[in-house]
């Protein structure tokens, strides 16, 4: 290859392998495998992926995707019952709606506005934490600056199935298809801004019952988690009862009373496993099957 042609593939017009325009050096995202996608096209994807990590067929893949995504979003999300951290919001905010078990990260940038919404399911979430980033001093012996502060938030990928220690992956979580990086939440971008970051982290404490184990102030009766277990383990009990009956007497003579209480059973026994999580998944799963069929 000459000089010549060395500066047009890189610099010369480009033509999108999904629509097909041609795109400048400045308007468009190379992906794996060398061919582009247009800035165009780019928007119909998430602003957490790399696109550079994506095959020309995964992007399409993921594409739809997101087309589902904006259809769960308007279907039950929108008018869902929310709580929003901060609120109001300067920069990013994370919008939790619990009766649906999922979230929404807001966000003010009209710059990097995307075509469609984002929702993420409470059980791909692997992990959190609050973050503080401040520059470096411009002269020596100056203090540091605040930068911006907020949350990051791992979901499980699809290779923490297959690498990771099963102790590292809680029971009950679900891998995200795409997003492989930690998201970074940018909450506040000044100190003189009320530091709503706590409360986000008690809200994903609460969901995955983080203090589930602690005792009341007189450490009277038993705590979430112990009841949870309690009532997995009688569900565990009632369900090898049952089992036993079918395997004797045949489904056939299940009633649909029997067959409701046997999946409120198995309910309760996921629920003792994955530390709460189930129910969420539930919800979740509802929520797309009204969404998506």
């Amino acid at each position: 290859m000459g000089l010549g042609d060395f500066f047009k593939q890189k610099f010369g017009k480009q033509v999108c392998a999904l629509c097909g325009n041609e795109c400048g050096v400045m308007h468009r995202k190379k992906v794996k495998g060398g061919e582009y996608v247009c800035n165009i096209c780019e928007r119909k994807c998430s602003k957490y992926v790399r696109l550079s990590e994506l095959t020309i067929d995964e992007v399409k893949g993921h594409i739809e995707y997101m087309k589902r995504q904006e259809k769960l979003y308007q279907d039950c999300f929108e008018d869902a019952k929310k709580e929003l951290f901060p609120s109001p919001y300067t920069k990013q905010g994370i919008a939790f709606a619990d009766e649906l078990g999922m979230f929404e990260i807001v966000d003010r940038n009209k710059v990097e506005n995307k075509e469609y919404h984002e929702l993420f399911r409470y059980d791909q979430v692997m992990g959190y934490e609050p973050y503080v980033e401040k520059d470096r001093p411009t002269e020596p012996g100056k203090p540091e600056v605040f930068k911006e502060s907020g949350v990051k938030i791992r979901l499980v990928g699809v290779l923490d199935r297959v690498e990771q220690d099963a102790d590292k992956v809680k029971r009950g979580l679900r891998a995200h298809p795409y997003i492989k990086r930690e998201i970074k939440v940018v909450f506040h971008t000044s100190e003189k801004e009320t530091d709503y970051t706590n409360n986000a982290i008690a809200h994903f404490d609460y969901i995955f019952g983080v203090h589930d184990n602690e005792n009341g102030l007189f450490g009277l009766g038993m705590n979430k988690t112990e009841k949870r277990n309690l009532m997995g383990q009688v569900a565990g009990v009632k369900t090898i009862m049952d089992a036993a009956k079918i395997a004797k007497n045949g489904e056939e003579s299940l009633t649909e009373e029997k067959k409701a209480e046997i999946m409120k059973n198995m309910e309760a026994m996921d629920n003792a496993q994955t530390g709460g999580l189930a129910v969420y998944t539930k919800l979740a799963d509802a929520a797309e099957e009204k969404a998506w069929g």
